[in-house]
């Protein structure tokens, strides 16, 4: 059997890979049945690309599907078989997956040529007789791979990858020198029992993403773990291109697993592996066609000169990278930053993400330090852009009470029906806190709570906060009450001593989970508590006619929802929202949408002393006019959102 010979054939001709007999006989297996006829077959021991390209590209020329077959020492990979036209993964899709899934050192570098070690298992010949007995009556799909070792048979689906060298998208592509056309938002029926979710998304349907996504060895979706130790069914969904874990929680765990798996391909969104980057333009080249950097947010002289500053200054004159996004309100395109469309993005790197994730904050380059505020999924992207402004309206509200430092209104526990909500509050009462449940909402007219809870045993843990929003008040005080529910119940694994330098010197507060730390200091407690003291409002006084009133304005479409969400930001002095489309090809595949709306002005969710961007804000400024904190500058108090 010879490690450097090889044919590509039609499925009509056995290719003759090897002059060993056995193998010969068993290559000729490949031949119809096996394949189906007009598929183009390669046999390659171990792995090279150009080899892997010039057959693809031969296959691709012809319009015909194609097999690639590679022998890996005691292993025979048959497929995956691609075909044009589909979203077929190709054999660098399933190169690249896999090695990114064990963290491979050249998952990002698949042109060095492997051999791989000569078959020694005597059985393999047999195994892959067999095994293509066994395809002849159950063909590969599109994308179907069908790996054959003496450890054991088994079918992959392998997904398509940004990251492949073969069918991902050329450099010449991620260059945004075009602009694109105007957005045309598209009706979309709602589903009846849910104004906000398309009536035809599948998107959390038992078992449809596990079948789909879940591969222990190609992924995307590596596994997905169950959490044991939380008071409700959690799930985390591992993928390893993403920042982090995705979490799903619910009632119970297979409700928990689709809602893991979208928050992963959330956060894959936060980075533009296949989207077109614009480079190098000063907002003054840009001006007539771009968001003002300036109305995002600023930092001030003082963060960007202290050492824990992740950021790098910049002026209208600084050239920066530019992403397209889409005004809702007449559909024209603009450029967005692209470190604050992209919050995973930066400069040191760009387009390296393996780069960047390999080192420290310190060594990479951001004008602006964002956070995945404001990123939503979706069957669409109507859907996607709904839920994003859902959030950044909970954000704003939430931020905005915090640095009031002003009472609120409270919704006493006897107006909360939903059982899962009510059996949470008990929960968190018997870990020693009592429950807050506060009325964030302000100018944008959507049900925003906030959930403070008070430690009334301890001085330590002193607080823990969390926001909920969403069209049903009763459903956006659940979600906040299980993260709350979720920090009192989890073992504080910090101890006083090593946090409470926060309390004299916030600087100290640098990442996300120092937010939690920091409201944990009893030294902060009085802070936190500033916020109660309003009066006592029933749920139905705090947010009349929702969700009613989302329901009726919709017209049972979500596109008529969002057109209501987006005239509430309007009323309050926000007109301006550019959605920025993260889905890449790999969410597209899955039947997802990823979306990102700017609104210039609105407060931002940022995690970091040195990063908080609140400076040049009109809407803070006027929030904060008549309190206690109107002559405060920024940066403010580290906010405990977690």
């Amino acid at each position: 059997m010879h490690s450097d010979t090889a044919d590509t054939t039609s499925a009509r001709r056995a290719p003759d890979a090897y002059d060993d007999e056995i193998w010969r006989d068993v290559c000729a297996g490949l031949s119809a049945p096996a394949v189906a006829d007009g598929v183009s077959v390669s046999v390659r021991r171990g792995w090279d690309l150009g080899w892997e390209r010039q057959r693809l590209d031969a296959a691709r020329e012809s319009g015909s599907p194609h097999l690639s077959v590679r022998v890996h020492g005691d292993e025979i990979l048959v497929g995956p078989l691609w075909a044009p036209g589909t979203d077929a993964g190709c054999a660098g899709c399933a190169e690249v997956r896999e090695r990114t899934v064990v963290d491979h050192p050249l998952a990002g570098d698949l042109a060095h040529a492997a051999a791989g070690p000569a078959p020694s298992e005597a059985l393999l010949p047999e195994l892959l007789r067999a095994s293509l007995e066994h395809l002849a009556r159950r063909p590969l799909g599109p994308g179907e791979l069908y790996a054959v070792s003496a450890r054991g048979l088994r079918r992959h689906r392998v997904a398509r990858s940004f990251h492949c060298p073969l069918c991902g998208p050329e450099k010449g592509e991620l260059a945004a020198v075009e602009e694109p056309l105007p957005l045309a938002l598209r009706n979309r029926p709602a589903s009846p029992g849910d104004p906000t979710r398309s009536g035809d998304s599948r998107l959390v349907e038992r078992g449809l993403l596990r079948e789909r996504l879940v591969d222990d060895r190609f992924g995307p979706v590596r596994a997905i773990l169950r959490e044991s130790r939380t008071p409700f069914a959690m799930s985390m969904a591992v993928v390893p291109d993403a920042p982090a874990m995705g979490h799903g929680r619910a009632r119970t765990f297979a409700e928990t697993e689709p809602v893991a798996v979208l928050e992963a391909y959330e956060r894959l969104g936060g980075f533009p592996y296949d989207i077109p980057v614009l480079t190098d333009r000063a907002y003054t080249d840009v001006a007539e066609h771009a968001v003002d950097p300036a109305t995002l947010g600023r930092y001030t002289d003082e963060q960007l000169a202290h050492p824990t500053s992740r950021v790098t200054p910049h002026t209208a004159d600084t050239p920066m990278d530019w992403v397209w996004g889409h005004d809702l309100d007449d559909g024209r395109a603009l450029l967005v930053p692209a470190d604050h469309a992209f919050y995973q993005y930066e400069y040191a790197f760009r387009r390296d993400r393996r780069a960047a994730r390999a080192v420290g904050p310190h060594e990479r380059k951001h004008y602006f330090y964002e956070s995945s505020s404001g990123c939503a999924v979706g069957a669409n992207l109507e859907e996607a852009a709904l839920h994003s402004l859902f959030e950044l309206a909970e954000r704003d509200a939430f931020l905005t009470s915090w640095y009031r430092a002003a009472p609120l209104p409270h919704i006493p526990e006897s107006s909360i029906t939903d059982p899962t909500s009510r059996a949470m509050i008990e929960l968190i009462r018997a870990r020693g806190f009592d429950i807050h449940l506060l009325v964030a909402t302000r100018d944008i007219a959507l049900p925003v709570v906030w959930v403070l809870a008070v430690n009334r045993l301890d001085p330590f843990p002193a607080t823990f906060s969390s926001a909920g929003s969403g069209a049903d008040p009763q459903s956006a005080i659940r979600g906040a009450l299980r993260e709350v529910a979720q920090l009192v119940t989890n073992p504080v694994d910090w101890t006083r001593e090593q946090v409470e330098a926060m309390a004299e010197d916030p600087w100290l507060v640098q990442e996300l989970e120092d937010h939690v730390r920091f409201s944990s200091i009893p030294e902060t407690l009085e802070r936190a508590t500033a916020a109660l003291g309003g009066p006592s409002v029933t749920l139905d006084e705090a947010f009349p006619d929702w969700p009613r009133r989302l329901a009726d304005a919709s017209g049972g479409d979500v596109r008529g929802a969002l057109d209501l969400v987006r005239s509430l930001f309007a009323d309050a002095g926000l007109d301006r929202i550019v959605l920025v489309d993260q889905t890449s090809r790999e969410h597209a595949d899955a039947g997802i949408h990823v979306a990102r709306a700017v609104v210039p002005g609105i407060l931002p969710m940022c995690f970091g002393h040195a990063q908080q961007r609140l400076a040049g804000l009109p809407r803070l400024e006027a929030a904060l006019r008549g309190t206690a904190q109107e002559h405060r500058t920024s940066p403010y108090d580290p906010h405990p959102f977690p």
